[in-house]
């Protein structure tokens, strides 16, 4: 670069001729723009020699005043000139580097014009040549002796020159391409006339291959974008909530239309449609009127879609509308509420869809055998007399039952409750009918059932009227009844409540899987551990039928003393369960055996000998 070569020239120390002229142009910028700076006289060869020891410095670099320069502003002025100079020097490459980029770049842009150029003489080339095969197999085909028209001669031409960047290779073969096309013409030719038996041959064929390509497979295309869809954001959520509820608003009007016609809001005007309703079942018009009723509502839609103000609709329940609330910016708390009230709402209206088909599961599959019994019996009654009386017969029947029961019954229903209650069977039946949920309560309390142990006489006059009246349990003893599904007669026995902390062993895991915390309660028929406050398969119960053996136990031989351990055998499993870390193990001990003493179960052993066994932890 000149800048960079006018620097050395002008501080090299070997040029001597270059530092005693009284001034010296110095260039300025990369656009050779120049800057006249006048250079102080030098002296003597000391002088120059610290001159030239001094431009060697950087301007932050402090020169001494005294010996070097005259004084300090002539050491100012030789600081702002290296400073100006190298601010030049960076500024010049800089661009530089930005010139070298954008001529890269050009270079890139180039480079590819010229591909598209030689792709679109390759594609010209390709067509010029397919047409002049097809004209070499017209000229072979026996040419009839008659011509309507006369002969056409063409000289095909390039349509587009190429003269983007150096493309004389190009150029030449297309000149040449096109003189070999003009030394030997090609005559044009009009197709022959085929007969009426080949173009119809022709359309089977077409037709057959059609139906070939349509069954065929298509290619299995992949999902573009995310298969989940769109992320989620408050503002489409709010699109979606707004467009699906002006989607849902017509229908939403039309049930409840129906609903107020049904519940007699407007008594005359559900009077009139009772008695056409009656009226068309009884001589058998209802499908034409149902039919006349749905064409005459596409011919107000069809006006309306044409510009015209038909304010006319079925079942209209003659309710203000809301006013829309003008959309504003929500802040972060406004878009949290409104994502958690959507949520909500989304997850009662599936938690009710959920109900719904578990209660037509349960129906069925006979998880209520009265309902279904029900439902059996009228399909086999439908079956029967289907097979018995004509069709038009049982649709006139039908209509009758259903005009009766939804005109009378159901708004006679809907007035007085109790009635309903009493004599409405299918809201009984579904309103009978379990979930899921419900039905494994069902089946957990049949089977729990199955092992309550009837009391003894000496136990039930024990019991007095406090302990016996569900009020008198206390809150924690209800919540154990609910969560093992127990009755409330099964609650915690006195000494029990509130549950014993110990630790279910698993000797067969390693030590940090190996325990278990929980509490063991014991009731008059079972023996519980609770390790969730949730309906859980970690809770575990035991009935006291099933237990072959209770007896104390020491886990681990490192366990000092006794080892605070209960290991209860279940019949039916060969692992047993073991109680492990037990404060006052022996007294628990005593406690289970006692019951199941007065149970007369035959894994309890006598007292007398419980009693002297029992030793302190």
């Amino acid at each position: 670069m000149s800048l960079a070569r006018t620097l050395r020239q002008r501080f090299r120390p070997d040029n001597k001729h270059d530092c005693h002229e009284d001034s010296h142009p110095l260039v300025s910028n990369a656009n050779e723009e120049f800057e006249v700076v006048a250079a102080p006289k030098e002296k003597d060869d000391s002088d120059k020699a610290s001159f030239h020891s001094a431009s060697s410095l950087s301007p932050g670099e402090g020169l001494p005043p005294e010996g070097k320069f005259k004084d300090i502003e002539e050491k100012a002025a030789y600081e702002s000139q290296l400073t100006q100079l190298q601010e030049q020097l960076v500024a010049t490459m800089i661009d530089n580097q930005h010139l070298q980029s954008r001529i890269s770049h050009l270079q890139e842009k180039l480079d590819q014009d010229k591909t598209m150029a030689l792709l679109e003489y390759e594609r010209h080339r390709a067509s010029m040549l397919e047409e002049k095969c097809s004209r070499l197999e017209k000229q072979k085909r026996p040419r009839r002796p008659q011509r309507s028209r006369s002969d056409v001669t063409v000289r095909p031409q390039l349509t587009r020159r190429m003269s983007v960047g150096d493309l004389t290779d190009l150029e030449v073969a297309s000149e040449v391409d096109e003189d070999s096309f003009s030394e030997g013409s090609v005559e044009l030719h009009l197709p022959e006339k085929k007969s009426w038996a080949d173009r119809t041959w022709e359309r089977i064929l077409q037709t057959v291959y059609s139906i070939m390509d349509d069954f065929t497979d298509i290619p299995v295309q992949e999902p573009q974008g995310d298969p989940e869809g769109a992320p989620l954001t408050v503002k489409k959520l709010k699109e979606n909530i707004r467009r699906a509820g002006l989607a849902a608003k017509p229908y939403l009007n039309t049930v409840q239309g129906v609903h107020s016609l049904l519940t007699w809001k407007s008594p005359p005007y559900t009077l009139i449609v009772f008695i056409v309703y009656m009226y068309s079942v009884w001589y058998g018009w209802f499908l034409p009127l149902l039919s006349t009723c749905l064409t005459f509502r596409l011919t107000i839609n069809y006006l309306r879609h044409r510009g015209w103000n038909i304010n006319f609709n079925f079942f209209d329940c003659h309710e203000e509308e809301k006013r829309e609330i003008e959309d504003k910016d929500l802040g972060v708390s406004d878009k949290f509420n409104l994502v958690l009230q959507v949520a909500r709402k989304v997850q009662n209206f599936l938690g009710s869809v959920a109900d719904g088909l578990e209660k037509i599961k349960s129906l069925l599959t006979w998880r209520h055998p009265a309902s279904t019994k029900q439902l059996f019996f009228f399909l086999l009654v439908t079956s029967l007399t289907s097979c018995l009386f004509r069709a038009s017969t049982l649709f006139f029947v039908a209509g009758l039952y259903l005009g009766m029961k939804l005109f009378l019954l159901d708004y006679l229903f809907l007035r007085f409750p109790r009635i309903k209650m009493k004599y409405d069977s299918s809201y009984k039946m579904w309103k009978d009918l379990p979930t899921d949920v419900e039905y494994e309560k069902r089946s957990m309390k049949s089977e729990i059932d199955r092992y309550i142990l009837p009391k003894s006489r000496q136990e039930e006059l024990s019991e007095t009227p406090d302990t016996a009246d569900a009020d008198s349990l206390s809150v924690d003893d209800k919540q154990f009844c609910e969560l093992f599904s127990f009755p409330l007669s099964e609650s915690p026995l006195p000494g029990w409540h509130g549950g014993r902390r110990c630790t279910l062993i698993n000797r067969e895991k390693s030590l940090t899987a190996a325990f278990k915390n929980g509490r063991l309660y014991l009731t008059h028929s079972f023996l519980c551990f609770e390790r969730t406050k949730c309906p859980s398969p970690k809770n575990i119960v035991v009935p006291l039928t099933d237990i072959v053996r209770v007896e104390k136990a020491k886990p681990y031989p490192w366990m000092p003393g006794g080892g605070m351990a209960i290991e209860v055998a279940v019949a039916g499993s060969d692992k047993p369960y073991i109680f492990g870390a037990m404060i006052n193990r022996d007294e628990v001990y005593d406690s289970i055996m006692m019951v199941a003493h007065q149970a007369k179960l035959p894994w309890a052993v006598d007292m007398d000998s419980v009693s002297v066994k029992s030793a302190p932890n």
